[in-house]
Formats: C-alpha cells, structure tokens, sequence
C-alpha cells in the first residue's frame, strides 16, 4: 500500500492519500423540499472516518430544471439557498475525520429527469427507459446555466467545501454537449469538436473565476461514452484534457459510459466486466495533463488500485462500492489487514438497482448503509445478557446472523447439513463470470472465528438436536427448496428417456445432462444456468411464463446476462402458457395460443420457482424456543426476497434483535 497512501496535492490542496470516495447518489438523505437531513451526514461519515483522501458529494443539481426528480431519484436542490445549513452539516461531519469533501455539482439535462427534459438537442432520452423526448436547451438558458454553476459553486464554499467537481459524464447534459449523438445542433454550441466543448468550458470559466482562487475546481469527464461512432471517444477526451487544464481544472475524474438504456456497457459495471476495466482510459488521459488524474470502475481490491497508482496510470483511485460494502475499508487497508476487508460482490442489487427499484441505495452485503443514522454497531459493546444462540443452517443468512449476534456477545453454534459453508451462494457462484459471488464467504469464515462462533459441518438441526442443546434462540436458516410447477410442466407422467432434474441437482451434484436442454424458468436462476449449459456446448431452450427476465436481479447485472446469452444462441421464449410432454418425450410448448414442438430435447432443468423450507420453526415452536426466520426460509416469491441481498438483510436484522 506504499503508492496508494502517498500524500499529494490537487492545485494547493494537499491531500493525505490517493483514495477518493466519488460521487454515488444514494437516493436518501433529503427531505421533501431538497434539503440534506441527518441520514446522509451519518452515512457520509461513517466513511470519513476511516480516512480517504477525498469525499465526493452526491451530484448536486445546480436548477430545477436539472433535477432527477422521480418516484426513485432524490437529490440536494443545490439552487436554493436554505439547503447551506444542511450543506454545513456534512462539511462539519466529514472534517472531523480529517477528510478533504469536495461538491459535485451538475445539471442532469436527459438524465432521470420528467420530461421535457432539456438536452443539447432534440433527440430520445438517453436515460428514460419510455424513451420520451426532451427540447433542446436555448442560448438563453444556457447562459442561465452556466451562471447558476457559479453560483452553486460560490454557495459550495460558504457551506465550507475543499473542492468542486463539475459533472461533464455519463450522459447528463454538459456530456450530451460533448456527445454528437446528443448534440445535433447548427449553431456555435454544436458541430465542431470546438462547438461542442464550449458550453462546458463557459461552465468551467464561470466556476473557476467565482471559486477558482480559493479551492480546486475538477472535471468528472468519460473516457469513451462507448455509444459508437457518434460518441464521444477517448482520442476526444485526450484532446480535451490539455485545454481543461489551461482553463484553470486542477484535476480530471476519468470515468466511462454514457449509461444509455440502448446500451450493454454502463458508468457502473457488475461482475461481467473486469476489475479496474475502465483505467485505460485514464491511463491515456494522465499522458497529455499536468494535473492529477483520477481513475474509477469496479476498484475494491487496495492492492489492484495501489498498483494502479505504481503503475502511473491515474493518481487518484476512486473506490466507492468498495466503501458501502466496507466504510473501514481505507482504515484496513493502511493497517494491512486485507483479509478483514468485507467485499464487494458487484451484483449491483443494492447499489444502483435500490435507487432505480425502491428510490434507496443500500448494498448486498452491508445492510447497514442508509441506516447509519439510526442503528450503530459499536465493536465491544455487548449485550447484557448473553444468550445461547443456535444457527439451522450456514448461508448467508445464517452466517450474517450468527456474525451480528456474536458481535453482540451472544454464544453461538452454527449447524449446517452440508459439508460445506455457503448454501445458495456458493451454488450461485458456480455460473460462469459470477465466482466473485462467493469473495463473501472467506470474510464471514474469518469473522466468525474471531467472534468465537462454534461452526459444526454435516449436522442437521432436528429435534433431538433442539432437545439436546436446548438454545435460547433458534435461527432457522434452512434455505429454499426446488419447487416443481405442475401447472406449467404438463405430462412429466409421459417421460420415458428425458431426464428431469432441479438446479440444485445440477449444481451440486454436478449432474450431466443431454446435449439439448430444456430450462423451465427465466428468472434469476433460470438463465444464469442457460448460461452455464451453454458454456458447456448445449443446446439451450429457456421458457419462461411471465413477462419478465432475470427479475431478481438488478438491470446492469442483468443486460450483461441476457447479452451473453444471446451471443452464444441461447433460445428464449417469454410468456410462455405451459410446456406439454407426449408420451414418447415429444416436447411441445404453447405460446399465445400456438403450439411449437421443440424438437431433441434430452434433458430439463426445473428452475421455475422455490419454496421456503421452514419447517424446523414448528418443532422449536412446540419447545417454547425463540425462534427467527432469515433468508429464503422467510419467503421467496415477494419482491424483495429470494436474493442474497435479502438474506443478508435478514440475518443481519435477526443478529441484531436476538
């Protein structure tokens, strides 16, 4: 961690070291009128204080008519002027920790906002998934805006911030300026490489004469907006970089993606794309600049991001996934203690798809986050009177269960039937490209044998174990069971030589199948093992009776699924009435009214659906024990179960109560 803890300065600011935690809208924190409340400043703290270099604020729109005002997306109204005493508050919050805080500030233009929306020009919306229009913005009103950047920018200042961050990226308006995709327009503002930087250098001007002297002014800008020919490149963003310098930027926070509906790639990559996949662009970025450059994407390993540093690739390495995993994780990492670092899973269920889904941000695997305000977990504070706590079952639920009631001083034994820890995860981690899944399960291995948690392997929890321990509490983590849907498959009565088999078999017994293959369902499981059965060179037919894909997981983890399915020729078929087997194993499926015969058919996979397998409950029920249900055991099929976002969450909130 040499490089990566190395002091620098950003203009005459120094900082302590190299890592920042950049801009992540949380989708909480403001009240109805705008305002920052206490739930932000706590969770902005709780990351400041294990000491990054820098903090981005959330992006700050600069005019109302640049707000991701939505059902899901709530941001400081950074226009008016009674947000300063919130404003204040977070400064105060974050410099106690002796944290360098900086403003984004923006206008989001096609980006999340109702229309119409205002862009460059008059083209489909770039983030709105109706694909509603916005207007093109007048001279008139782009010189309002760029006096009301300066103005934000001033009001930045008097709140106290040490720096400002003008967003020029991922598809908000000053990047649908850069992007001709976005900016179609004929006048001095559109055409020309020259035209179309211009709005963003008036905007960086007006800060910088109105905040320039005092702080550093930087410029989040992308790399490549990855939308093709009539993007914006990375030979553009290596143009640009030199002229931004010598309009007074102190630093560039190189990032990529135009986050487009259209598009695969996107600004916040899951496990599909490698880690530390958007540095290159950076990397070229810091060869025509002075000025510090800053890197971001799917950074949560310090010893990737302080090579990144060594390697003179970016000077600045934004980690900000890995900080709502782990708000330690700078701390950790200066100690050494690499292993303690809780990791990210990048299924990105928490992250961008809590905002998008229920206008919150919260993380799989720390359910703390948003919540900082209200719960605290004060290591060494223990519970009064300890309690004798038994654990049926060693997923993730179980296992962040017994971590939170051990961390509270509680005895706990944790039993698993398998021999193995894991459960669903580590089955899960099974399918190509999401190994990173089971990076979760060393942490929770380390963490309970230093809480001192019994873990007994190949033991099931029955009733004359319940008898026998006679525990305060019982925590039933048993999981889910295959469900087989009669309903939907008809005539498995008929099956002479197919064979019929759950997901579970297939991955834990690591069955073989035939050379074509049926997969009953089209959600979560379903066609993450389409896509394991295609790895291996089946021939792949997914049927799925609803409207929906993948709809337990979050849409950037997703559309990388769908696409690497379509790529390898995977079938899919959505609404799907009911497959029919005929006697001599002749398939049929009926879809919307129509029968289609799918012919070869060699083997199906039931992964239709699951059922929670709770019925250890009633046992400890009849002794009088205490008794929580976590994880897929408390339910699988409402919106919010069945995930490991939701068993985590649930066996941290079980840990906790016991």
């Amino acid at each position: 961690m040499r490089y990566l803890f190395q002091p620098l300065k950003i203009g005459s600011m120094p900082v302590k070291n190299r890592i920042v935690m950049p801009a992540m809208d949380p989708g909480f924190g403001t009240d109805d009128d705008g305002r920052p409340t206490q739930q932000l400043v706590a969770y902005l703290e709780e990351r400041a204080r294990s000491g990054p270099g820098m903090i981005i604020s959330g992006t700050m729109p600069v005019h109302p008519s640049g707000a991701a005002e939505s059902r899901t997306i709530k941001m400081i109204h950074l226009w008016q002027e009674d947000v300063l005493p919130g404003l204040e508050a977070m400064v105060e919050a974050v410099h106690r920790h002796d944290v360098r805080f900086g403003a984004q500030i923006n206008h989001c233009g096609l980006a999340h906002t109702p229309s119409p929306a205002i862009s460059a020009s008059d083209v489909p919306a770039a983030m709105n998934a109706s694909g509603s229009y916005g207007r093109a913005a007048t001279k008139e009103e782009l010189k309002e805006f760029v006096k009301c950047f300066g103005v934000a920018a001033d009001r930045c200042l008097r709140a106290g911030f040490d720096f400002v961050e003008i967003h020029a990226a991922h598809a908000y308006l000053i990047n649908e300026f850069l992007t001709p995709r976005y900016n179609r327009r004929t006048d001095e503002y559109g055409g020309s490489f020259e035209n179309r930087i211009r709005f963003l250098l008036e905007v960086l001007r007006e800060v910088v004469d109105r905040v320039g002297h005092k702080v550093p002014v930087g410029v989040r800008l992308c790399g490549d907006d990855l939308i093709g020919e009539d993007g914006w490149r990375l030979p553009d963003a290596c143009r640009l970089a030199p002229i931004l310098e010598s309009e007074g930027a102190a630093y560039i926070n190189v990032s990529q993606a135009g986050a487009s509906y259209g598009m695969i790639h996107v600004n916040i990559p899951p496990m599909y794309e490698p880690q530390g996949g958007f540095v290159r662009h950076a990397a070229e970025v810091e060869k025509h600049v002075s000025i510090p450059v800053g890197t971001v994407g799917r950074i949560k390993d310090p010893v990737l991001a302080d090579r990144i540093v060594r390697e003179g690739h970016a000077d600045l390495v934004c980690m900000g996934r890995a900080q709502l995993a782990d708000p330690d994780m700078v701390e950790k990492a200066r100690k050494g203690l690499l292993a303690d670092i809780r990791p990210c899973v990048a299924d990105c269920l928490g992250c961008i798809e809590g905002i998008l889904r229920y206008g919150e941000s919260s993380c799989t695997v720390n359910p703390r986050v948003g919540r900082e305000y209200a719960i605290a977990d004060v290591p060494g504070e223990k519970s009064a009177s300890p309690r004798k706590v038994l654990v049926a079952g060693g997923g993730c639920a179980g296992l962040e269960a017994a971590r939170r009631a051990a961390f509270a001083g509680h005895r706990v034994i944790v039993c698993e039937s398998r021999g193995w820890l894991g459960g669903q995860l580590r089955l899960a981690a099974m399918i190509p490209v999401r190994q990173e899944l089971a990076d979760i399960l060393p942490w929770y291995e380390r963490e309970l044998n230093k809480l001192g948690v019994e873990i007994r392997l190949n033991t099931e929890v029955d009733e004359a174990l319940l008898e026998s321990m006679r525990p305060d509490v019982l925590v039933v983590a048993t999981g889910s069971l295959p469900d087989m849907p009669l309903g939907f498959v008809k005539g498995l009565g008929n099956v002479e030589r197919i064979g019929v088999i759950t997901v579970d078999e297939l991955l834990e017994e690591r069955r073989t199948t035939g050379d074509a293959v049926l997969v009953v369902g089209g959600d979560q499981y379903g066609l993450q093992v389409a896509d394991y059965l295609s790895e291996m060179g089946r021939a792949v037919v997914a049927v799925e009776n609803g409207s929906r894909w993948a709809e337990h997981m979050a849409l950037n983890d997703s559309r990388y699924l769908m696409e690497r399915l379509k790529r390898k020729g995977v079938k899919r078929h959505r609404n799907v009435e009911e497959i029919e087997i005929l006697p001599k194993d002749d398939v049929w499926m009926v879809n919307e009214g129509r029968r289609e015969r799918l012919p070869g058919i060699e083997t199906i996979v039931v992964a239709a659906g699951r059922r929670p397998n709770a019925f250890l409950a009633e046992a400890a029920d009849r002794r009088g024990i205490e008794t929580k249900i976590v994880g897929d055991a408390g339910g699988v099929n409402r919106e919010g179960q069945g995930t490991i976002m939701a068993a985590i969450a649930t066996g941290y909130d079980a840990g906790r109560q016991i």
